[in-house]
């Protein structure tokens, strides 16, 4: 029996961009054509290069989405080897175990205190940048 090798999607290029951590990006797709999947890439992938986990941030639009994406998170970095695989660098099981190995390295435990994963609807996003003027630079009271 002969394994067959998948052909590479047509958005291959755009899919590999937006592994880029150099830049943000937004996903538009259809159903079932694997955005969760590249988010969850691109979101261990920026795990394991910042110095705090609050500083990736996904937003999507329903709180099913965010649920699904912190779950798959989460279970990644369950399911990650201490040392990182002969896989390519940009597969699933690579990234979840640098940023499995990043975060140990800073005393994260996003296992145990996943509320440190900034993954919220934009609903809650925006209630968040709301309720915190000092961010956009005023002081609560001033306009």
């Amino acid at each position: 029996m002969t394994s067959r090798v998948r052909p590479a999607p047509p958005d291959q290029a755009q899919r590999d961009r937006a592994l880029d951590p150099a830049h943000s990006i937004i996903v538009q797709a259809p159903a079932g054509s694997g955005k969760t999947d590249l988010l969850t890439k691109r979101f261990l992938r920026l795990l394991a290069e910042v110095d705090d986990p609050a500083q990736v941030v996904a937003i999507t639009f329903t709180k099913a989405a965010a649920a699904e994406m912190r779950h798959r998170i989460l279970s990644e970095l369950e399911k990650a080897a201490e040392r990182l695989s002969n896989v390519d660098a940009d597969e699933m099981e690579s990234l979840a175990a640098r940023a499995r190995e990043h975060a140990s390295r800073m005393g994260w435990n996003l296992l145990e205190v996943p509320g440190q994963l900034r993954i919220s609807t934009i609903d809650s996003f925006c209630r968040e940048i709301a309720s915190a003027p000092h961010h956009a630079g005023r002081r609560p009271g001033r306009k």
